[in-house]
């Protein structure tokens, strides 16, 4: 897919039918808050998917379910492949300011303001912050942490500000 000359995709395909699909990025947002919330089982993770993306209940994709889940986080994924991480850099509910102000400043969109951004979009416009944002600062000091590659002064200032900078949640 390129952004450039296609549209992006509001529908998808499982098993013989064509489905619309809930791309609002404040929809897709609560989906993955809700892979965040531990205290959830993958089932309910699933169902939220299905119910917010789709309109469907899990009974209602009983033939196709694996396709359906495939093709919900395929859509979240923004249809890329990724390898597996092996540790996050960024919360969607620990770091919603940061992200928020982010987009705000590099982009100049005010997420509160807009009645609606595709999903696609507004993660082209998350991967894509400036580096002097405090966002970016704080997966700077994630990634170094992740990679055991802190020296000795980076150290010093991510546990000065550790409440901000590690992933732990209060």
């Amino acid at each position: 897919m390129n952004p450039l000359i296609d549209q992006f995709p509001t529908k998808v395909r499982i098993g013989n039918e064509i489905l619309e699909v809930n791309s609002d990025f404040r929809n897709c947002l609560t989906i993955i808050l809700a892979f965040e919330d531990e205290e959830l089982t993958i089932i309910d993770k699933y169902e939220i998917m299905l119910a917010r993306l789709f309109g469907k209940t899990l009974d209602y994709f009983k033939d196709n379910l694996e396709e359906a889940i495939k093709q919900g986080v395929k859509f979240l994924d923004c249809n890329k492949t990724f390898e597996e991480v092996e540790k996050r850099v960024y919360s969607f509910k620990k770091d919603a300011e940061f992200i928020y102000s982010a987009i705000n400043i590099t982009h100049h969109i005010d997420l509160n303001e807009i009645e609606y951004m595709h999903w696609w979009k507004f993660c082209i416009f998350f991967l894509d912050i400036d580096s002097d944002c405090t966002m970016s600062n704080i997966i700077y000091f994630r990634q170094k942490k992740n990679e055991g590659k802190l020296n000795s002064e980076e150290r010093k200032l991510y546990l000065k500000n550790y409440k901000t900078l590690s992933l732990e949640y209060d």
